[in-house]
């Protein structure tokens, strides 16, 4: 029997010089689509970039899917996607050039489920142009296409609506509760509807920091 995925930390610090951005943050978390809640410049994003490895962290540990992030970054990271809010393809990259690295640094291919979610998105028009040449919603699209790649145990998405349309909003929430099942989903989003579609359990940060 597989076991299930998780993600799980324990107290996380980060601070930018002597400003903390939170202290002793907890975490665990199983299968399932779950959102970070609280005011803007509590963390939310931080928070994410942290349990993606994509930024340094000051005491505490992280586990994706019981692989410790800090004591191997690569076996963890093959295990997890990361959706920044921003775009983190270069200007000259094609979308079909952004498929194939993540690809390839997963070790993975691109298979039907995320070559549905290309045309569900209606990106096939779009494989071939760069970056640059496209807008934000597209670029999202993009984006969350190429974190479906490699099946992750763990996915993690920052206001994964923005930008988009409705009828991609309404896609979007329905392809994460289709993958609920077998994956850990934690996002931070403004978009309630979005949220409560999704059928998102919230997670507060105020709940989740240790009290000082």
């Amino acid at each position: 029997m597989t076991a299930k995925p998780s993600l799980r930390c324990e107290g996380l610090c980060v601070s930018y010089g002597r400003k903390h951005v939170f202290r002793g943050l907890d975490l665990s978390l199983g299968a399932g689509i779950h959102a970070l809640r609280g005011p803007n410049g509590i963390g939310k994003s931080t928070a994410l970039r942290v349990l993606a490895g994509a930024q340094a962290w000051d005491a505490g540990q992280v586990w994706i899917d019981g692989i410790d992030l800090a004591q191997s970054p690569r076996q963890a990271r093959q295990r997890l996607s990361y959706v920044a809010d921003e775009a983190v393809a270069y200007p000259f990259m094609t979308g079909r050039d952004l498929l194939d690295f993540c690809a390839w640094a997963k070790r993975s291919t691109i298979d039907e489920s995320v070559e549905a979610a290309i045309r569900d998105f209606g990106l096939q028009s779009h494989l071939a142009t760069r970056f640059d040449a496209i807008s934000l919603g597209t670029a999202r699209k993009m984006a969350i296409c190429a974190g479906l790649i490699g099946k992750p145990a763990v996915l993690l998405l920052d206001e994964p609506s923005n930008g988009l349309d409705r009828a991609s909003v309404d896609h979007l929430a329905a392809l994460l509760r289709e993958r609920a099942g077998d994956t850990v989903i934690l996002m931070s989003s403004h978009d309630d509807d979005f949220l409560q579609a999704t059928g998102a359990a919230s997670l507060f940060m105020e709940d989740l920091m240790a009290q000082a």
